[in-house]
């Protein structure tokens, strides 16, 4: 018995398969997981940039319309390519500040998402009496493709303050008024 014992601690054939059947696993949940990963970190940057991008149309702006709001919707969206713009929502929101420096919003628009009521009160401090912001809030839900089962989605959001380039406030109006 003490030699069959020996005999079989000694015996290193199938060493190698047991060791790579043990950690296969481990080196694949690692690998999956890290693409999922670095997908992530890409939807980020586009959705920062997103902001960023719808901010930037619409500052542009003195006053704005139905069709700028709807273009600068659609330009983040094309920002998201190539990921769902379904997934992406977009809260545009114009501030102007009162007699005692405390932000208003002047007007809102909301694309697939609801509205950040955070907005005005996380713009204090960024203008005076008289002047205003357009902040912009785009959001994500990144559902991993390979660890989405252990890790459940991720809600991503970026927000961008941008003042307008023709005047102070950002103002809107309806079309058929122009």
């Amino acid at each position: 018995m003490k030699q069959l014992f020996q005999t079989f601690i000694g015996d290193t054939k199938g060493l190698a398969f047991v060791e790579s059947a043990l950690i296969l696993p481990i080196m694949l949940t690692v690998l999956f997981g890290l693409f999922d990963l670095g997908q992530a970190i890409v939807i980020d940057q586009k959705i920062t940039s997103a902001s960023h991008m719808a901010a930037d149309l619409i500052t542009r702006n003195a006053i704005v319309t139905q069709t700028h709001l709807d273009d600068a919707v659609g330009g983040a969206q094309l920002v998201i390519d190539p990921y769902d713009r379904d997934l992406l929502g977009v809260d545009i929101v114009s501030i102007k500040f009162d007699e005692d420096n405390d932000p208003f919003v002047l007007w809102r628009h909301t694309h697939n998402m609801d509205s950040d009521n955070s907005l005005p009160t996380s713009a204090e401090g960024l203008g005076l009496e008289g002047e205003g912001v357009v902040a912009v809030v785009t959001r994500y839900t990144y559902t991993p493709h390979f660890t989405g089962g252990l890790f459940g989605d991720f809600e991503m959001k970026e927000t961008s303050y941008m003042r307008g380039r023709r005047t102070s406030v950002v103002k809107y109006m309806d079309e058929e008024d122009l």
